[in-house]
């Protein structure tokens, strides 16, 4: 199914979308307070979740009509997802090394998968929060740190392609941060520091827990030389004592939505076009019960034009979203 692309993505703003995360699952097996929402929700019947062939065929819909060669597959937690090997396998059946896959986990099952995602050129960016075991059952509502430990170390000596993406909240981890650097650097791993976003969250709560990148850097100055190198997508990047790289994904204090060029797809075949929008549009009924694929790119390419701002609207205007997607739900 390779070809040229037909026709690429641009929204109302000029923005080109060339970067699709698709929730393999809302299922986790852990319950991290930032993610989890604070309304009840239910989790989706399995009949309503994509299938694996449904997946494979959207990521080559994505790729051979609108040029698309990013995809990150997400959860909830997708190692957890029946068949996920077999979607990996199928889209590199189908379109060889022409896309870059990556996947976000949570690691507690990462050892199981390591290889296999090595062997198929699969990235990977970890969650680790916290260095300390107590704390990690504070966040996760679960022990299971000397799990993602372990992963993350056995991924490394595999060879596997790694980063670290911690969520740092004010009273709770943001005292370990020279703690989580030194880590990145005995490790050779990248990290990267990701402000907690006020999505699906208490916005008492999200206030109370959190924590700037001005803040984290002030931090960070007392005991590192620090060196701003640039912005690298929506990462700005720095140097720690001339030696280890740093990243910050700053939704709230620089947004990046100017630069945005991610949409999403749910777990159950809906598209998001912003994680502070309500509206998911419908894409499994051009899927089922049979393809229409015609009716697809065409919803897909119209739909797109509608990618909202984003936060930096909000931040303008001095208020805050109010509840978006469900992030288990649509993926992070």
């Amino acid at each position: 199914m390779i070809s040229n692309a037909l026709k690429k993505l641009n929204d109302l703003f000029g923005r080109e979308i060339n970067y699709l995360r698709i929730s393999l699952t809302d299922r986790c097996n852990l319950n991290c307070f930032y993610c989890e929402p604070s309304r009840c929700y239910e989790k989706f019947p399995k009949r309503e979740i994509l299938s694996v062939e449904e997946i494979i065929y959207l990521v080559s819909i994505f790729y051979d009509k609108f040029g698309i060669k990013k995809f990150r597959f997400t959860g909830g937690e997708p190692l957890l997802r029946h068949g996920l090997k077999e979607i990996i396998l199928g889209v590199r059946k189908n379109l060889g090394d022409y896309v870059e896959l990556t996947i976000t986990t949570n690691g507690i099952f990462l050892k199981n998968f390591a290889k296999f995602l090595k062997d198929t050129k699969v990235r990977v960016n970890v969650s680790l929060d916290t260095l300390k075991e107590e704390r990690f059952k504070k966040i996760t509502g679960c022990y299971g740190l000397s799990n993602v430990i372990s992963a993350i170390d056995y991924a490394k000596n595999l060879g596997l392609q790694l980063k670290i993406n911690t969520v740092l909240l004010r009273e709770i981890n943001d005292d370990e941060i020279p703690e989580l650097i030194n880590f990145s650097r005995e490790n050779e791993v990248k990290i990267r520091f990701i402000e907690f976003m006020p999505i699906s969250i208490d916005l008492n709560l999200w206030r109370k827990h959190f924590i700037s990148e001005e803040e984290i850097l002030d931090t960070i100055k007392k005991k590192h030389e620090l060196r701003f190198l640039g912005i690298e997508g929506i990462e700005r990047i720095y140097l720690v004592d001339g030696g280890v790289e740093i990243g910050f994904i700053s939704t709230v204090s620089h947004p990046f939505c100017k630069g945005c060029s991610r949409i999403r797809i749910s777990s159950e075949g809906k598209i998001y076009l912003c994680l502070f929008d309500h509206k998911g549009y419908d894409i499994k009924k051009f899927l089922r019960p049979e393809i229409k694929e015609e009716e697809l790119c065409n919803i897909i390419s119209d739909v797109v034009k509608f990618k909202p701002e984003g936060f930096i609207k909000f931040k303008e205007e001095g208020t805050l979203p109010e509840f978006g997607p469900v992030m288990k739900q649509v993926g992070g």
